[in-house]
């Protein structure tokens, strides 16, 4: 069993993902790259939850996965630090994070006193 999502195979399904046009464009190549991952995340899911997976299947969506949340967290930080820039209270960022009002504010504060990582500047397709 591969456990790569791109392998072509007649039993394989496909999840649609709702993008608009315009945000297809704007993601261009890092979009049809985010989906991949997300797909392998998708299939080492699977696997475990089907039980004896091979170990090797395994480091294979355990690379994709934290490759995901990599970027995941790139997107995050920068998405908190434009909130901030656009004078975004504390408290509409601990509702959307779900955690409360004082951690939010302690963990922009953090991220604000350092300069922006090389998944922010991907993120946001600038560059450092």
């Amino acid at each position: 069993m591969s456990t790569d999502p791109a392998d072509s195979d007649e039993d394989q399904e496909h999840l649609l993902v709702p993008l608009a046009a315009a945000d297809a464009a704007a993601l261009g190549s890092d979009g049809e790259h985010l989906a991949a991952l997300l797909a392998t995340a998708l299939h080492g899911l699977a696997l475990l939850r089907a039980g004896a997976a091979p170990t090797d299947d395994l480091a294979t969506a355990l690379s994709g996965t934290t490759a995901l949340l990599e970027r995941l967290e790139g997107l995050r930080d920068a998405t908190v630090r434009q909130h901030a820039a656009q004078s975004g209270s504390y408290g509409s960022l601990a509702k959307a994070t779900g955690v409360s009002r004082a951690t939010a504010q302690s963990r922009r504060d953090t991220l604000l006193r350092k300069d922006p990582g090389e998944l922010e500047h991907w993120a946001t397709g600038t560059t450092g």
